[in-house]
Order: structure tokens, then sequence, then C-alpha cells
């Protein structure tokens, strides 16, 4: 009887032309690669994977793909089947086979040895299909590892390496990704001083590694790729996973490992394994990929499978505000992408820029500097970004009253929303109308300066009374919040905005700069867990801030100049 993989061969010989020979022998075609997915309740990820797989400039008529599925608890199978009905003719060759009768007890990372021994026979498969097509190389890809580098296949097979995986970029506040430095004598990870320095870049080219896995290309013309297999036999005492197995018998076949690390080619997903709860990994889903991806532009989802655009909402508030510098296109670009896949009803507020700020400005907003104030951390004046943060907020406070509002929320156009921010944001509003809380100012995120311990609101599952807070990246305000704000007549004693707002709520530890204001008496809370962070931090290599990087707006020597 013949075996899944030589039917599969056989099919494919007969429904593509006679060209099936190895590119090498003809110059003027690029070479051929067999793409393999494999994938499980990917239901969630398939939209947006196969949206960026779809953009890569490799020729399509140079790639084959091999795509196997079982045992799911989604849609999985189907939107497989449907995408590759509707892509089929695009590339060389597509092999689906949907399997309905393969059941494994366990989840998450609670995988038995038969299912570990399913996967690397499918991938073992995948491998002899490849040498019965005569493909150049064999690219495998878990299918929820994202392509946002267009260029990725090409880069990879210019690096002429028996096996290269493009290195991931892990998700915001992870150091995660697809290679290891290191290994101990069972085959494990093992932490070297080389990973964070890969990781980051500040290292960059090619480099041999012990160890990469979700996403890498072998080199089929290889000396001894001939003898790469992932089945293992009596020899293999280490741990029986399809990582340790393939790096195993790659050195095996004397193929070296190799990481490349000179641009961004992938996002790697929040975590790897499964989820117990389905509904849940799709609530992560949608934050994980409008987070991750926008970073690289807007969010791309297959044109070949459903999509419905979540319903707008504004959660009940009067306006949701976006603060941002039109000359920021990016962030402004990123943040439309965002918003619009959460489906929240906003309106962008210019930003103040500090940069085209003059004395004449300051004197016609009349502005002056709170006596005796320094930046706490840098020992030095307001800088124009500073004030022109200060005044985009304030523009917002006054319009909140001159229209009678009643609740705003004011983002920032650099966040990182968490995970179920919609169903999180939306029980906190409610939560408030239905307990008739007293509150003028809500953080859903900020920078806690204190390592004290924050109060729980009684009766409120979500909130917390804030100490000392950095950051306006993200809060919600109410009409009597703007009047207590404005009230107190902060451009006549301006300080940093943040300093400003936990001096109102009376949690500043600097007693001379709260003796110029006679009522602080904001009503602040904050969520906690926090629904909200920045997408970069001010030690990441990617951080930059406008109001940091700008002049000083008043030398100290020269303050009572205003």
């Amino acid at each position: 009887m013949l075996s899944l993989f030589v039917l599969s061969a056989l099919v494919f010989a007969l429904t593509t032309s006679n060209d099936v020979t190895k590119s090498s022998q003809d110059e003027d075609l690029e070479p051929s690669v067999l793409v393999v997915f494999l994938a499980r309740n990917k239901a969630h990820a398939l939209p947006y994977f196969l949206g960026y797989f779809e953009r890569l400039t490799y020729r399509k008529d140079r790639i084959s793909i091999w795509i196997r599925t079982d045992h799911n608890d989604d849609e999985t199978g189907s939107l497989l089947a449907n995408w590759s009905d509707s892509v089929r003719a695009m590339y060389r060759h597509v092999d689906f086979v949907h399997s309905l009768d393969v059941v494994y007890v366990g989840s998450g990372r609670d995988w038995p040895r038969e299912r570990f021994e399913h996967l690397l026979r499918l991938k073992d498969e995948a491998l002899k299909f490849a040498r019965e097509i005569d493909v150049d190389y064999v690219l495998y890809i878990d299918m929820d590892n994202i392509i946002v580098n267009p260029d990725m296949l090409s880069q990879l097979i210019a690096q002429q390496k028996p096996v290269v995986a493009p290195m991931m970029d892990p998700p915001v506040r992870s150091a995660n990704s697809n290679f290891w430095c290191g290994v101990d004598e069972n085959g494990y990870y093992r932490r070297t001083e080389d990973y964070f320095p890969t990781l980051y870049r500040e290292r960059l080219g090619c480099f041999e590694v012990p160890m990469i896995h979700s996403t890498y290309l072998i080199d089929m013309r290889f000396p001894g790729s001939e003898k790469l297999t992932y089945i293992t036999g009596n020899e293999y005492n280490l741990g029986f996973d399809d990582l340790l197995v393939f790096a195993y018998q790659a050195r095996k076949a004397g193929m070296k490992l190799f990481v490349l690390n000179t641009e961004v080619f992938m996002r790697m997903p929040w975590t790897s394994g499964e989820y117990s709860s389905l509904q849940n990994e799709q609530d992560k889903t949608e934050t994980f990929f409008i987070n991750e991806l926008s970073a690289d532009g807007p969010v791309i989802r297959s044109e070949h499978l459903p999509y419905t655009k979540p319903q707008k909402t504004k959660f009940s508030f009067d306006k949701i505000y976006l603060i941002n510098l039109p000359r920021r296109t990016s962030r402004r670009l990123r943040m439309t992408s965002v918003l619009d896949y959460l489906g929240i009803e906003y309106e962008f507020a210019d930003a103040v820029d500090g940069r085209n700020l003059t004395k004449q400005d300051l004197k016609d907003f009349g502005i002056q500097m709170l006596d005796g104030y320094s930046d706490p951390i840098n020992d030095r004046p307001l800088t124009m970004g500073e004030i022109g943060c200060f005044l985009s907020h304030f523009k917002i406070w006054a319009d909140v009253l001159a229209n009678g509002f009643n609740e705003i929320l004011v983002l920032e156009d650099d966040l990182h929303f968490e995970s179920y921010f919609r169903t999180n944001l939306e029980h906190l509003v409610d939560d408030i109308k239905d307990k008739n809380l007293d509150w003028d100012l809500i953080y859903l995120g900020r920078k806690r300066l204190n390592d004290v311990s924050e109060p729980a609101v009684k009766e409120m599952t979500l909130l917390v009374q804030p100490g000392y807070s950095y950051w306006t990246l993200a809060y919600m305000l109410s009409k009597s919040g703007a009047r207590k704000l404005i009230q107190a007549k902060p451009l006549s004693k301006m300080m940093a905005v943040d300093e400003y707002l936990s001096l109102m709520f009376d949690q500043h530890p600097r007693d001379d700069w709260k003796g110029k204001f006679e009522h602080r008496n904001v009503q602040a809370f904050s969520v906690d867990p926090l629904l909200i962070y920045p997408t970069h931090y001010t030690k990441d290599h990617s951080y930059f801030s406008d109001t940091e990087a700008s002049t000083v707006a008043i030398e100290k020597q020269a303050k009572d100049e205003l």
C-alpha cells in the first residue's frame, strides 16, 4: 500500500507541468521551495498568518505548499480547505489533507509522547515529499509565526546555509525568540552571554547556534541533507519533543543551524502551545495581532478568508481623544489600524508641537514655570516638548468643559493594549455606573513610582487608589475632574503633566510644590492590573520621546525672563 507522501508526490507529478526539475538546472528560475504548514486549532491566527504569507515577494510559481491539519476543536480545517481552493492556481502546487480520525488527550504543554511522535512523523513525511518532487529548499513554519518582512524567504536563501531561521522578534515584555545560543548536556536551553546581544541586534549577522525552532529553512541541496530525518533510533536519549529531535538529527547529518537577525523578519506570538479555552485564545489573539503586527504598518488579513469588523464603540464615553503629533505619521497610521481592529470610535486630537513653540507663544498662553521646579530624574527645567505635552492635555480638559462632556477617555499614540482590553474596559465602565462611584480621573495605564501597597477600592473589582505615578498615556476623565484640573491654573505654575496629576490627587512627594496648589482634591483611581502599557520603554533600543528629546524651555539662570 502506497504511503501518503508517495501518493501526494504522484498527484503532484500528474497535476503540474513537466518542469519538475531542480531549479539549479535553470539559472533563470528562482530555487524551488516546499512550504510546510502543520496546524491545529489555529483558526484565530490563520487570517493574519495567511495574509502576511500571501504577500511574500518570492515567485509563487516556485512555491509548493504542503498542509496537514487534524484533531481540531475549531474551524482550522474548513478555513484551510477554503484558502487552499482559493489560492491553488497561484502557487506551483498546494497539497492539503485534513484528517478527522486523529484524537489525542492532553492540551497546552501537556502533550503525550504519541502526539510528539505524530508531529515528528508529519514533519518527516513533508521532508520525504520534498525529496520526491526534488525541491531545492523546505521551509517549516508554525502557523502563528507572522512573516512581516515580504523579502524573508529570499534573504534566507541568500545566506547559503544548511539550515537557517529568521530571528523572530518577541512580544512586548518578553525575551523569548526561536533560537538558543546555548544548550546543556541534555540538549535543553542554557542562557549564554550571546543571547541578548543577538536578540536585541547589538550584533548583526547570520550566527551558528545549537537550536532553532518554529520557522526555519532547510537547503535540500546541501551535502548531508539526504540523511536528515525526524525519526529517532534507539540511540537517541535526549528529551522527546520536535525541537530537541530536530537539533539532534541536524547535527547527526552534519547540517549546522544558523539564525539571521539582520532585519525584522517575523513576529512571535505571546506564547507557544495551546490554551484550554479557545474563546480565551481568540480574545488574546485580537490583542496580540493588533499590537505586534501594527508596529510594521497596517495589519493585514487574508483576502481569501471571511472577516467581519467589530462594531464601533465609545464605551459610553462622550468622546475618546487620541493625542498625536501630525508629523508622527507612522504612529498615526499604527494607532488607526489598532483602534479600527479593536472597534474603538475615536477622534484625533492634534498635539501641540513643542518644537514650534516660541517664547511669545509661552507668554500668550500665560505660561510661567513653577517656582523651584526641576525634573526629579534629570535635574533640569521643562523641555519645550514637555510644555507641548501639557498643553495638549490641557486643551482636551478645556474641550470637555466647553462641550459639557460628562466622561471622556484620553489616549496617547504609543500604546500597547493588554489582552481582553475591550472586555475589561466594558466591565469597568459598567461597574462604575452600577456602584455609582464618585470619580474624577482613572488611570488605564501608568508607571508606579512608589513600591507601596495601593488600597483596593471597596466593591470595585478592578480599581485601586494610586500613589505617586508617572505617564499620561491613557486615562478616563470626568467633567468634575477636568474642572478641578483647570481651576487650579496650572499654566501659571507649570510642571510636567504627569507630575501635576499626582500632585492634584495629593500623592506627590514634594510638599513645597503641593503648597503652591490650595485644592488637591481630584478623586483619582487606577485599574489594577493595568489595561494599557507603552509600546517602548526608556531603555529600549527603539525608544524615542518627543517630550524628552527636545530643547530645554528655559535655562535655569533665565527662568525669570518669562
